[in-house]
């Protein structure tokens, strides 16, 4: 599909960009729109995509929607379109929000963020997939946050333009909002466990040695905090970093935007713990964790933890934190609250797209549930695959 504008309405008018030079020219209007968001500015701001578009593009097709009010922009839609193999059967053209497991959370941007304007945006923007572009099997909408009521929202808009879906679970985050106290009254806050843990073996390892806190947040010092980074995650228990070049963009994109923090604890002048946050509009995301195995039984990576969730609420002053994607159990010692990231696979209207709804709605969950009709659909799958490869 070439770059074209649609006329929807008196008032509305969609925009396609699907050339990246196109893309690269709404820096300021993307940002623009991201003034009135309350969180995940990191996740969606412009560059933010920029740099994923950089490392995971490919040979997928990008498929940016700009929704306009008159002659202003006031949602975007950040889409690719690739083609794969649905539930290793069956080969489709699926659209999909921009971005993959580096993500945490994927949404639209909207320039009005109350819950009508949402609605009435991504209404038009729904029914323009329902009736101007057909050239889709499948929409993917993965990683959609709970909070502000975005999900529902999009459920809820989804099944007024008459597409059918299907909603899912992604993953767990647990967070804390609405953090007013002191960093030595947040610690005093949480369980005895953990604060006797973070007591005793603070004092273990300062009775052998020296301990120091380190937090980098600057760009001057990018490469070397990297260097500390990558020194302590070569004596942890974590295999080397997938994608490290995407990670490192983007760390080097926070840092010149002033959002990375580096925390890192050094036993006598050695890092022997590192961690990685991003600070935007008093929210800090928890981001990469990780500790020298030597010093296991010393739990470096919960001191750490301790010492720089005191510095974000007293001299960051953030009013909230997101411990970011996963279910681990330590992590509602930290953070009591949880709530969910959510998905939306929307079938076309067309025969295929129907025919792929009945599959997946009526069909796959009854073979899911027998052994034996599983095994056989695995095999067929795998037979199918090797065949696609060959």
């Amino acid at each position: 599909m070439d770059e074209k504008t649609y006329k929807l309405d008196d008032e509305y008018s969609l925009e396609v960009v699907t050339d990246i030079d196109r893309f690269h020219s709404l820096r300021s209007e993307w940002d623009n729109l991201l003034t009135n968001h309350k969180s995940h500015v990191p996740f969606l701001c412009f560059d933010w995509f920029r740099i994923w578009l950089d490392h995971f593009l490919k040979e997928n097709k990008l498929l940016i929607l700009l929704l306009y009010k008159e002659e202003r922009v006031v949602a975007i839609a950040p889409f690719i379109i690739c083609s794969e193999s649905f539930r290793g059967v069956i080969n489709v053209r699926k659209v999909l929000l921009t971005g993959n497991v580096h993500s945490p959370i994927r949404n639209f941007i909207f320039s009005d963020f109350s819950n009508e304007a949402r609605e009435e945006y991504a209404l038009l923007i729904f029914t323009f997939f329902r009736n101007h572009f057909k050239e889709w099997d499948i929409i993917e909408l993965d990683s959609i946050p709970e909070e502000y009521g975005s999900f529902e929202a999009l459920s809820s808009v989804v099944n007024r333009a008459g597409l059918k879906n299907k909603g899912y679970f992604c993953f767990g985050d647990w967070y804390l909002d609405g953090v007013n106290c002191s960093g030595d009254e947040y610690i005093n806050k949480l369980p005895k466990k953990v604060k006797s843990e973070i007591k005793r073996r603070k004092k273990r390892l300062e009775g052998t040695g020296n301990l120091k806190l380190e937090i980098g947040t600057d760009e001057i010092n990018f490469d070397h905090h990297m260097y500390l980074y990558y020194q302590v995650r070569t004596k942890s228990w974590k295999s080397p970093e997938n994608d490290s070049a995407f990670h490192k963009d983007i760390r080097k994109m926070a840092a010149i935007k002033g959002w990375l923090r580096c925390g890192f604890l050094f036993f006598n002048n050695t890092p022997i713990a590192a961690q990685i946050r991003l600070v935007s509009n008093k929210i800090v995301y928890f981001m990469e964790a990780l500790y020298d195995e030597e010093y296991k039984k010393f739990s470096p990576g919960t001191i750490l933890r301790s010492e720089l969730t005191k510095h974000f609420i007293d001299k960051d002053y953030i009013c909230e934190i997101d411990q970011g994607r996963g279910d681990e159990p330590y992590k509602k010692d930290w953070t009591p609250n949880r709530r969910e990231r959510k998905g939306i696979t929307v079938f076309n209207s067309t025969i295929r797209g129907q025919s792929l709804a009945f599959l997946m709605t009526k069909v796959l969950p009854v073979i899911e549930k027998n052994r034996y009709l599983l095994s056989a659909k695995n095999k067929i799958s795998g037979y199918l695959k090797k065949h696609r490869q060959q």
